[in-house]
C-alpha cells in the first residue's frame, strides 16, 4: 500500500476526485486517520499499478502538496504546523504514526517522491524490527 498524507482538506478532495477519475480505488484508513486528525489526512492505494500510472499519481500528488503549502500559508486561521507524521507499516501489518517536524517533511518532499520517502521509512522500520549487525558488505 502507498500512503499519501495531506494537511489541508482541499488538496485531499482534489486527489480523491483524481483517483476516482482514474478509477483507482483508495481507502481512508480510519484507524490511522484518527491518529493524525489534528495534523492531516491520509489516502491509501495499492502499489500494484504499472510504474507509469504510479508516476502520474505521484506527479499529481506533488501538485497537491504545492497547493497544500499555498493554502496553509494563505490561511491566517490555521496556526503554523509545527509537527506532522509519516505512517510506518510494521511487519505485523499494523500502522503507526512517526511524529516528524513538518519542515523536515517538506524538505524531504522537495528531494524525494512520496514512494521514495515511504521506501526509506520502510527500510528503517525493517532494520529496527529485524536488526542485522553484519556490515553492509557482508549482507
Amino acid at each position: 500500500m502507498l500512503d499519501y498524507i495531506f494537511f489541508h482538506e482541499t488538496p485531499l478532495k482534489k486527489f480523491q476526485k483524481y483517483l476516482d477519475k482514474k478509477e483507482i480505488p483508495y481507502k481512508n484508513d480510519t484507524e490511522f486517520q484518527a491518529s493524525v486528525e489534528e495534523t492531516g489526512f491520509t489516502i491509501s492505494i495499492s502499489d500494484d499499478y504499472e510504474r507509469d500510472i504510479l508516476k502520474q499519481i505521484e506527479d499529481f500528488y506533488d501538485e497537491m502538496m504545492e497547493l497544500n503549502a499555498e493554502l496553509i500559508s494563505a490561511d491566517e486561521e490555521i496556526e503554523e504546523i509545527s509537527n506532522a507524521g509519516i505512517s510506518v507499516q510494521l511487519a505485523d501489518g499494523s500502522t503507526v504514526l512517526a511524529d516528524v517536524d513538518a519542515n523536515l517533511i517538506y524538505k524531504l518532499s522537495d528531494a524525494l517522491t512520496p514512494k521514495e520517502i515511504l521506501e526509506l521509512v520502510h527500510a528503517i522500520a525493517s532494520a529496527v524490527e529485524n536488526p542485522d549487525k553484519r556490515p553492509l558488505c557482508k549482507r
